[in-house]
């Protein structure tokens, strides 16, 4: 017996040193540094990996925001929840198309993230975005570039108001009608001219509007 207990101490040592590393740094500050060691403990450890920061963001959230493509697949491997919302009820699918991360988008999409892009497509004029990949990829899975907001404009109206010359050259490049008038009947043209807005008022010109 007395042979016996000190292997039985032994074995339960090498049990209890097999187990997982415990994290050394709060998930919070593993997400904001990119520490790929200290993600992998929180997952071996059961950290909740799906919990929003202070912030109110998930992890994979924050790891799309800041286009870190391994994390994102890290995270997707290890079961987290593609379509968790953040406090705003974003998702990080959402995140990664605002973003232009349009690789992480695939990757999400592929984990069976949920799309909708004709509303991203309104959600991307009303924030301003500026971003052609935003465009470009939206348009190429199916958003309707002649949808219309609750005041009753398109994608490309909703540029021409802030003056955001960049998105409007992007949606009239990917086929937004430049002959659109707002629930008015004010045409775009109209509109950007009235905003004294020269340079959209040209591209919308060059682009057929009267």
């Amino acid at each position: 017996m007395k042979t016996a207990l000190p292997l039985i101490l032994a074995l339960l040592l090498v049990t209890a040193c097999s187990g997982p590393e415990k994290p050394t740094v709060t998930l919070y500050l593993a997400m904001q540094r990119g520490d790929i060691e200290q993600i992998e403990r929180h997952i071996r450890w059961g950290s909740d990996m799906n919990r929003l920061n202070r912030e109110g963001y998930t992890p994979l959230q924050v790891a799309v925001k800041n286009g870190r493509t391994a994390i994102v697949r890290l995270l997707l491997r290890s079961g987290v929840e593609v379509d968790k919302p953040d406090r705003e009820g974003r998702t990080a699918l959402w995140h990664a198309i605002m973003g232009g991360h349009t690789l992480i988008a695939d990757l999400l999409r592929k984990a069976g993230a949920h799309m909708e892009a004709t509303a991203w497509m309104l959600d991307a004029a009303h924030l301003g975005m500026r971003k052609r990949e935003t465009v470009e990829y939206l348009v190429r899975h199916g958003a309707d570039l002649e949808a219309r907001d609750e005041k009753g404009d398109t994608p490309l109206l909703i540029a021409i108001r802030q003056g955001n010359h960049k998105l409007a050259k992007h949606l009239v490049k990917a086929g937004a009608d430049v002959r659109a008038v707002d629930a008015q009947g004010r045409s775009a043209l109209q509109i950007a001219n009235s905003l004294g807005l020269g340079d959209i008022a040209l591209l919308l010109k060059r682009n057929g509007a009267t």
